[in-house]
């Protein structure tokens, strides 16, 4: 075939292709609120005299028609993803999205100063695995869902390099839009309730999913004027306890912003409700910069109604108020039994000092 011709055949079946995808898939209103979004297209054409095309999802193949009639051409497909079936929500102050339940825990960029460019401090990958244990050097090809905290006095410069694996970033100063980071990773941001939600990932079903679960904060409140207090507090306790919410606060913004949130099941909430503290009064000292809320639910002491009940746990002092006035501390087991997960990178009581 000449090469005029090749190129005619060419463009007619990418005309054709273009006009069987589908391409017209839409965004979730809600995540998409004052966001821009900029889509790349990328074309390959392999070989001198095979041409192969891929447009939004669909593939197809230009044979070659100057040799063997009977070698057929060849055909590039989009890669295949297992689907995620276990999903786990992520709070960052007035935003919730749901993300994969085996993704770990790492840091997201973040602006030290308004005349900086925003710095990644801290992997890339995750510093917390998925089942709460801790990292010692973070691995770039490990899954992370990631806050604008710094979790190292290593810090990259932007641009970063190009990813090892899927991220999704919450309150990230990263603008919206959509990039090609290459390597067949697509970042895409958006502004949704109050902050940014990136999402990086090769699989587009992954990341349709995070960006379309984006939804408002429930269960912790997304900003505090003041520390938080205890405002429940039955006389008998509660006998059992059913479940307990966890709402972790860092200081900023003239009070206190939510950072993460979690629950606990029965058992583990009833573990940390009658074990999880000491006997000894702890000396806190005043107003901290992290603070932790745990709300149990339960049944009241006499059998007879379903109550809650609150702590407030200072994790830097690891002492707790149940509202009698006085910081008791919390055990070893109590401890972890609340942060086993994400905490451990977001409240610098786990993060430590750091340089």
């Amino acid at each position: 075939m000449k090469d005029t011709e090749l190129e005619q055949a060419f463009r007619t079946g990418l005309r054709q292709a273009a006009e069987r995808a589908d391409i017209g898939v839409p965004l979730a209103a809600r995540a998409h609120a004052g966001a821009t979004t900029r889509r790349r297209r990328r074309w390959a054409v392999v070989g001198t005299v095979a041409a192969v095309v891929a447009v939004s999802g669909t593939a197809f193949a230009l044979q070659d028609r100057s040799g063997d009639h009977g070698s057929g051409g060849h055909t590039a497909t989009q890669p295949t993803f297992a689907p995620t079936t276990d999903w786990r929500p992520e709070s960052w102050h007035g935003l919730t999205v749901d993300v994969p339940a085996d993704w770990g825990w790492g840091t997201a960029p973040t602006t030290m100063a308004t005349d900086e460019r925003p710095i990644l401090c801290g992997g890339p990958g995750a510093s917390v695995r998925s089942d709460g244990s801790k990292v010692i050097n973070p691995k770039a090809d490990t899954p992370w869902v990631g806050r604008p905290i710094a979790l190292s006095d290593l810090c990259l410069g932007s641009p970063y390099p190009p990813p090892e694996a899927p991220y999704v970033w919450l309150g990230a100063d990263v603008e919206p839009g959509t990039v090609d980071l290459g390597d067949g990773y697509t970042q895409e941001t958006v502004e949704a309730f109050g902050t940014t939600l990136t999402v990086a990932t090769r699989d587009p079903a992954v990341r349709r999913h995070v960006i379309d679960s984006a939804r408002a904060t429930t269960g912790c409140e997304s900003h505090l004027e003041q520390p938080p207090g205890v405002t429940a507090m039955p006389t008998e306790g509660l006998r059992p306890v059913h479940a307990a919410s966890v709402c972790a606060y860092k200081r900023g913004g003239g009070g206190y912003d939510l950072v993460y949130a979690s629950s606990l099941d029965a058992d583990a909430a009833q573990r940390l409700y009658s074990h999880g503290i000491g006997r000894e009064q702890a000396d806190c000292p005043g107003a901290a910069d992290e603070y932790v809320t745990i709300t149990f639910s339960g049944t009241d002491g006499m059998g007879t109604a379903e109550l809650t009940q609150d702590w407030v746990v200072d994790p830097g002092c690891g002492a707790v108020s149940t509202g009698t006035g006085t910081w008791l501390p919390l055990t070893d087991a109590g401890m972890a039994a609340w942060s086993q997960n994400g905490a451990q990178a977001v409240l610098f009581a786990f993060i430590g000092m750091l340089g």
